[in-house]
């Protein structure tokens, strides 16, 4: 088993020569690039989903492996959860492959495995440089392509930054420099989560209500404001439906507001209290003007002001 620590980007414009500057500037210690094809996997009533696992197997010319992703979090564009690899053989995983202890009983393990069909693909190139950077190994990946279910099809255009080995310090600092291009946006979704939706099983973005939490402290708090920011976010991104922008938009500051007064009361405030302030009354302003919204939440200094307050959560303050 690895914990896979990855912060995750959408791309939104064109960043090639902006990236390749960048890249000139590191130290890299391989690259590749490869055609990967990706079939997930779950029961017709999301048995998976519903023990909050996501199984594929991936496929590319010179190798077949399945993996298993179990619950993790995600903060912040920056994903960690448990996963375990193995090879297979033929079109269907194996979940005995993956350890017994991961499964509420072998006996719920078998009665998934006897359902299991094919839910939705993803395929796309990958081109992925080894970067020592600092005292650890970084693997940047660029995927392009798309994700393929029953409602349609939509694009993949993602930067993913994953800790090899090393310091996580390392990761958000190299993240950071990615963010400063510009063009980029943090992603909070995964590749399987934009899948399940696309193939009709996963729930729509919709409007959520802030439930606050008592009596758990500072960083439970100004965890929840991040997520329910980010998932606002997303939606008034995608909504086409102003009403429900709007709606949107009051619950994306609603999980702002919730940040900042969570990180005000703390005894040393943290450094990136003041940006989020100033983010949060810029975004006052422009809140009747849906082009200035729109480029706000493209911005590099609000990308960077996100990853900021992931790494202070991730990495203790």
């Amino acid at each position: 088993m690895q914990t896979e620590i990855e912060i995750k980007f959408f791309v939104t414009s064109n960043i090639q020569e902006s990236l390749s500057n960048l890249l000139n500037s590191l130290e890299i210690i391989s690259s590749n690039q490869a055609a990967l094809g990706n079939v997930y996997f779950d029961t017709s009533d999301l048995g998976l989903r519903g023990l909050e696992m996501g199984l594929r197997i991936r496929r590319s010319d010179d190798f077949s492996e399945q993996t298993i992703k179990c619950r993790g979090q995600v903060v912040g564009g920056l994903h960690a959860r448990p996963e375990y690899n193995a090879p297979v053989e033929g079109t269907i995983p194996t979940l005995s492959a993956f350890p017994a202890d991961i499964w509420p009983s072998l006996a719920v393990r078998d009665e998934l495995q006897s359902r299991l069909v094919a839910q939705f693909s993803t395929d796309f190139l990958r081109r992925h440089w080894l970067i020592a950077f600092g005292d650890a190994e970084i693997e940047l990946a660029w995927d392009q392509g798309e994700i393929a279910g029953a409602l349609g099809r939509t694009g993949i255009d993602e930067l993913e930054l994953e800790l090899k080995s090393g310091d996580a310090r390392a990761l958000f600092t190299l993240a950071s420099k990615l963010a400063a291009l510009g063009g980029l946006r943090l992603g909070a979704q995964s590749k399987a989560q934009r899948g399940y939706r696309l193939a009709g099983l996963g729930k729509p973005l919709a409007v959520q209500p802030l439930q606050r939490i008592e009596g758990k402290g500072q960083k439970a708090s100004i965890t929840l404001g991040m997520q329910h920011w980010q998932h606002h976010e997303q939606l008034w991104l995608e909504s086409g439906d102003a009403g429900e922008q709007q709606r949107a938009l009051h619950a994306l500051l609603e999980g702002v507001s919730l940040v900042a007064e969570a990180a005000g009361t703390l005894t040393v405030p943290p450094s990136w209290l003041a940006d989020l302030q100033a983010q949060q009354r810029l975004m006052m302003q422009v809140a009747g003007d849906r082009a200035s919204l729109h480029a706000l939440f493209h911005h590099a200094d609000l990308v960077g002001l996100q990853l900021s307050i992931a790494a202070w959560l991730h990495l203790g303050g």
